[in-house]
């Protein structure tokens, strides 16, 4: 295997001396370091194939012109000054987890992927837990349960922690503690330029706040610290509910929202479901202090159910549940949306859900698909909180100050190409439906969340004026010659 490699790098190299065949050069360039030997891998071959099979949804997985796997914020240094000088486009990816084509992986241009950057470590003295970028959240939430501590990140364990961490990040602990990017307290950057940069409130604070929702923006982030929280027990799991009891269900919701206190542990999200099994609805009630049945569940706990995995134990044992089963190379596609915080909301939402899947399952006979509609509140606690830590880009802070709203998020899987082609037009019809429904019945909010949007959502936009504006600076400020709005080519643009 290494002899193959080692030939067609080989041969690579001498093409590319040959010519000015931009995917010829750009590769050679980064097969010949010396800090990425063996860090490259190149189409048709056994480990090029492998990395590609390991994104959540097909969708993502491009054909790169090569991959490059960096073990070190050196390797990274070393990368990124090819890239520059050889004005190669390039894609990022960390866990791989964000679906849409062009999320993290990328057909024309080299895929920098951040799989093996994926060590925790832990500081007892500072209680800063240190990441890198290519973690999932099952390993960092394994790897600290002994020190009985946590961190503030993702709520399934095979999220990777850059990308959720870089966009925001909604946890079991936002209510309390704000998102994810909030309880960063340092993070490292490897700038344009290749050079290495800390980014906390003392040090670049302008760089820092900008990279709490900039995402792969301004630079490539190779470790992040972040602040950790005593204890480790999480109460919660999932409730399954007869539909007839649907209303009921988005009664409890709304109530719980409405009367949640401020920095409450509990926390609720509800979502709908479909498969070949048929429609379904349950609830997702958490407390990240490990209190069981907390009476502010009481509207939900008060309801008959099918089952409940409700139960008490480390974050690392509970949230696996979550995950469940998630198998690769399956069609995925996100949508994301806000609402107010209504029963009316909901109806509307559920309502057309049914009609769209009709109209899928009329269209795609024999199509294995699913869709799973989540609802879970935006609350003007976690803004603040995000406040008291130093502010992030997100722009939330007009949207929730007329009280709580609803995020809601469409997620369709489809089994084959084929069949997406047929049930991704309908779904989309789905999400302009529910657009449109809100506005007409004055329920709509104008918000997008980065971490659930469709590639073509420009959740950006909805950020802000201020928050474009100090983007836009500390990108100029850090990356003046613009690569990271230019050469980097996946993901979203704020410009």
């Amino acid at each position: 295997m290494k002899s193959s490699i080692a030939a067609s790098l080989a041969t690579l190299a001498a093409t590319a001396i040959a010519t000015s065949n931009p995917q010829q050069v750009c590769c050679a360039a980064l097969a010949a370091d010396q800090h990425l030997h063996s860090k490259v891998l190149l189409p048709d071959t056994a480990a090029y194939n492998a990395e590609l099979e390991t994104y959540y949804s097909a969708n993502a997985a491009q054909d790169a012109w090569c991959m490059v796997l960096p073990v070190s914020t050196v390797d990274v240094q070393a990368t990124v000054k090819i890239l520059t000088k050889e004005q190669c486009p390039f894609g990022i990816r960390a866990g791989g987890h964000s679906a849409w084509k062009g999320s993290n992986g990328i057909a024309d241009g080299v895929t920098v992927d951040f799989s093996y950057m994926n060590t925790t470590s832990y500081n007892p003295d500072t209680g800063i837990v240190s990441i890198q970028p290519g973690a999932r959240w099952g390993s960092v939430y394994e790897f600290i349960d002994p020190y009985n501590v946590t961190v503030v990140g993702g709520r399934t364990s095979v999220v990777g922690v850059g990308g959720f961490t870089t966009g925001g990040g909604y946890s079991f602990h936002s209510n309390s503690r704000g998102f994810a990017c909030d309880n960063v307290v340092n993070w490292e950057i490897v700038l344009a330029n290749g050079t290495v940069v800390n980014a906390n409130a003392s040090a670049n604070p302008d760089l820092w706040k900008a990279q709490k929702g900039g995402s792969g923006n301004l630079g490539f982030v190779t470790r992040i610290d972040q602040q950790s929280v005593d204890g480790t027990q999480l109460w919660g799991g999932f409730t399954s509910y007869n539909l007839s009891e649907t209303d009921n269900v988005f009664d409890a919701y709304i109530d719980f929202v409405e009367n949640t206190p401020e920095n409450s542990p509990d926390q609720t999200i509800i979502a709908l479901y479909y498969d070949n099994t048929g429609f379904a609805v349950r609830s997702i009630l958490t407390n990240n202090q490990g209190i069981a049945n907390a009476p502010a569940f009481n509207g939900f706990l008060a309801l008959p159910n099918i089952s409940s995995t409700l139960s008490v134990g480390p974050e690392s044992e509970i949230i696996p549940q979550f995950s469940g089963p998630t198998p690769l190379g399956l069609y995925a596609n996100w949508f994301t949306g806000m609402a107010t915080n209504s029963f009316e909301a909901l109806t509307i939402i559920n309502n057309l859900h049914a009609e769209y899947v009709a109209k899928i399952v009329a269209a795609a006979t024999n199509s294995n698909f699913s869709t799973l509609i989540e609802f879970q509140p935006i609350t003007n606690s976690m803004v603040q909180n995000s406040n008291n830590r130093g502010g992030n880009i997100l722009g939330l802070e007009p949207i929730v100050a007329d009280g709580p709203v609803l995020m809601w998020l469409v997620s369709l899987t489809v089994d084959t190409e084929e069949n997406q082609v047929i049930i991704l037009p309908i779904v989309r019809d789905f999400v302009a439906a529910i657009n449109q429904s809100l506005q007409q019945a004055g329920q709509f909010v104008d918000w997008v969340y980065l971490n659930y949007a469709w590639g073509d959502q420009k959740p950006y936009s909805h950020y802000g004026q201020a928050n474009l504006d100090t983007l836009t600076t500390v990108s100029h400020n850090y990356d003046p010659n613009g690569v990271f709005q230019k050469l980097h080519q996946t993901g979203f643009k704020f410009s």
